[in-house]
């Protein structure tokens, strides 16, 4: 792919921030492989805290850290929020700004949806969220960040061919953080 075409293919907004039916599908097929959750972040889900302590091997406390708002995954660069604000109907009472602050929006460059900060999933990778401002470079953090991203590139790679599109997406992402 020539350097202008991947250059105006980055600079699109993902069909997801722009078409409800595509967003809630993708979003509905990470609740149902990947534990997208909960519901409602506000109230209290012993259930499904519950079961993130048991697949992360670690207390309910500790597994309600694992917020899609701190994933590297979480896209709130201001490119995808201009993104999703403008593809929140904006007619009527709505005001888009209003709904991407309150909600804490973002976009998971991992499954392709538009997500709520204070949720998370299984696939939630330490390092986030993205956002314009420059990784900090200090101490060995962005190292461990890319090992760990680089590990969980490998996993995906073994997982079926389902997953491997999201792997090649990840290796995209890491690569851009290298760079």
């Amino acid at each position: 792919m020539s350097e202008k075409r991947m250059a105006g293919k980055a600079l699109a907004c993902p069909k997801a921030t722009k078409d409800v039916f595509e967003n809630t599908k993708n979003r509905d097929w990470t609740i149902k492989k990947f534990g997208y959750g909960p519901i409602n972040p506000d109230a209290p889900d012993e259930k499904f805290w519950g079961d993130k302590a048991k697949l992360w091997d670690t207390d309910m406390e500790t597994a309600k850290t694992a917020r899609c708002g701190n994933c590297a995954a979480f896209d709130q660069s201001g490119r995808i929020l201009l993104c999703i604000q403008n593809g929140i109907n904006a007619q009527g009472p709505t005001d888009p700004e209003r709904i991407t602050s309150a909600a804490n929006l973002g976009y998971c460059q991992l499954f392709h949806f538009k997500c709520a900060g204070a949720r998370t999933c299984d696939a939630w990778v330490h390092g986030g969220p993205i956002t314009d401002e420059p990784q900090s470079k200090e101490g060995n953090g962005e190292i461990s960040d890319q090992n760990e991203m680089s590990e969980i590139i490998g996993e995906l790679h073994k997982a079926s061919n389902m997953h491997k599109k999201q792997a090649g997406r990840l290796t995209s992402l890491l690569e851009g953080m290298r760079q």
